[in-house]
């Protein structure tokens, strides 16, 4: 694994950096919880049918919305890591999911997710615009026993099929799917 893709795994994994979040409730009191870290809105949940109606009728409020799904028989995942990256490298968001949805309405900008499940990472690159921008995201993850590492760059706007991501295996050519695109990363 290369230098640069190790950096990043670390980061992500180890949370060295403290990401402050605020917790508002909703109203009821009852269902996902709007939160926020470094300007970022999040809500995620979704266990059950009642929250999940809940997440679906949110939806069209977040910008990015990822959901994460077991590739072996489609059920949903809840528990995954998600480390949210600005241009500078920086951690702006780090959670872990209370449900198979995790929806974030970050600020105009270019990002990397890095999303862990199990032994599974997978690095996901994504810009979001000034206005309008919209990205959707189904990451299927394998049984948690083996370390794979997987790569989606651009992630379809809204009204476009969902980005649907399955395991693989980081190439031997060297390339880190969390570097830039193009890199080659050394061993070194």
């Amino acid at each position: 694994m290369g230098r640069h893709c190790a950096i990043w795994i670390v980061l992500a994994v180890a949370g060295a950096v403290h990401v402050h979040a605020a917790v508002m409730a909703d109203a009821s009191g009852n269902g996902p919880q709007l939160r926020q870290a470094n300007g970022i809105q999040y809500v995620s949940g979704g266990i059950g049918s009642d929250e999940a109606a809940i997440m679906h009728r949110l939806a069209a409020q977040y910008r990015v919305r990822l959901r994460f799904v077991d590739s072996a028989d489609g059920s949903a995942l809840s528990d995954v890591s998600v480390t949210l990256f600005d241009a500078r490298r920086q951690i702006v968001l780090q959670v872990l999911s209370e449900g198979p949805y995790l929806y974030l309405n970050p600020p105009p900008g270019e990002y990397r997710a890095v999303v862990r499940y199990g032994g599974t990472i997978a690095c996901h690159r994504f810009n979001i615009g000034a206005t309008g921008t919209t990205r959707e995201l189904v990451v299927r993850f394998p049984s948690p026993v083996v370390t794979n590492v997987q790569s989606q760059d651009s992630l379809p706007a809204t009204g476009a099929k969902a980005a649907e991501v399955g395991p693989c295996r980081m190439p031997a050519t060297g390339t880190c799917p969390c570097a830039s695109p193009g890199r080659r990363e050394s061993s070194n």
